[in-house]
């Protein structure tokens, strides 16, 4: 049976919440559920960048639409018995997610207008779900611009200007210039907010400017030698800068600082963190300093220590394995003629969260550490038969017990 192109209802009223409507057809989807084509309907699908309208139909939820070649399917939650073709049905969108996304896209139109008109940057993507929206520019801007691209699109929130929705026949935009990133051969809609933007878009909109409230920019990073922003308009935007706020005020709580002087209070705090940390990482070069003073040659050492800098942690397990090293002229496993071989390894950390090792094998392959400490306690590590590292979440007691008892297993005691 042939269907016609399903009348879309949101094209001439995007404020139209609900609607009687017959059933054309119904089909399987899967997941319990079915696709449902009907005669006529609020439900905005899946297009242009935006997800698709959700809601009520016959007291099922709909959970997705989509449109293909004109028609436009329900993906309804439900048995294939549950609708049947030719029966009138009730639906109704879920509002609050349409008018989210109305004022989303208008905020969009905007600021992609804006762009295209004093920057000479094209929209070349965009996306907008149920929690994030992104547009994709041809042109990198600087922190100013964007700055200056914010007030001017909340300017014409502010303004309050009518957005108009409708459509034209190829031959009546001849001379336009509207923003559209394909040609047309067919009636063409098109979105105008005077003075802002003029577009090609088959979404519902707002009928005003003002209805946004407010749009904001939230991130914006190079992409595809362009940028891609990240933006945020009406309830959402306002949603965002609540969260904001909180964290803001729990933050200045916690430093016991007014919100305007956080940055400064940061900075100190980083500092003195900063400082802590170099004089923890000095006093741990001096505890190995010690320790590797009184390493006797041809010996084999093993040293715990707190966390240290991973380059002094490293000098220092190639200084250890210079001395331990003069006592060995060869190792058995490989048929020198020296007395066997060591171990030079610093665990740097604590019991409580693990520790990272570096370690050496004078006269022996310093793999077979690693392999033995993964083998034994789990640990993630790997590197040359010269050296190895990596990190161990067991105690101290654990980890020497083992390494001694291998130190012992390959001397033959």
């Amino acid at each position: 049976m042939s269907i016609n192109k399903t009348v879309r209802l949101y094209d001439s009223d995007p404020y139209e919440r609900s609607m009687r409507s017959r059933i054309l057809k119904v089909s399987p989807a899967g997941d319990g559920k079915v696709s449902a084509v009907l005669d006529r309907t609020v439900f905005f699908p899946e297009e242009g960048g935006q997800t698709s309208d959700v809601g009520i139909l016959g007291g099922y939820e709909v959970t997705h639409v989509s449109i293909d070649g004109g028609i436009i399917y329900h993906e309804v939650a439900c048995g294939a018995g549950d609708l049947h073709e030719g029966d009138e049905i009730e639906g109704s969108i879920d509002w609050d997610h349409r008018f989210s996304n109305m004022q989303n896209h208008t905020g969009e139109h905007i600021l992609s207008g804006l762009l295209h008109s004093i920057w000479g940057s094209e929209n070349v993507g965009f996306h907008l779900s149920d929690n994030i929206v992104t547009l994709d520019t041809s042109k990198l801007l600087g922190d100013e611009e964007l700055m200056e691209l914010e007030r001017r699109a909340n300017e014409a929130v502010y303004r309050d200007i009518p957005v108009e929705c409708r459509y034209y026949q190829p031959e009546e935009l001849t001379g336009t210039e509207y923003r559209s990133k394909k040609e047309f051969d067919e009636d063409v809609r098109i979105v105008t907010i005077q003075g802002v933007d003029v577009c090609a878009c088959c979404a519902p909109h707002v009928k005003r400017t003002g209805e946004i409230g407010l749009i904001k920019l939230i991130r914006a990073i190079r992409y595809k030698g362009g940028m891609r922003l990240t933006i945020l308009s009406g309830r959402r935007a306002y949603e965002y800068l609540t969260a904001q706020q909180r964290t803001i005020e729990e933050l200045s709580h916690m430093l016991s600082e007014s919100p305007d002087n956080l940055p400064a209070a940061v900075d100190r705090l980083m500092k003195d963190i900063e400082a802590f940390r170099i004089e923890k990482l000095n006093a741990g070069r001096e505890r190995l300093e010690k320790a590797i003073a009184a390493i006797e040659k041809g010996g084999s050492s093993i040293i715990f220590t707190p966390e240290v800098d991973n380059v002094v942690q490293r000098r220092a397990v190639n200084t250890m394995t210079g001395i331990c090293g003069q006592g060995y002229k060869g190792s058995r496993e490989s048929g020198g003629d020296g007395p066997g071989w060591g171990i030079c390894a610093i665990f740097a950390g604590n019991d409580e969260s693990g520790y990272r090792y570096i370690a050496s094998c004078p006269g022996g392959d310093a793999r077979n550490i690693s392999k033995l400490l993964e083998a034994k306690h789990g640990a993630k590590g790997g590197g040359s038969a010269e050296m190895v590292q990596g990190s161990i979440a067991a105690g101290e007691k654990e980890i020497r017990e083992t390494l001694t008892g291998y130190l012992g297993e390959k001397d033959g005691k």
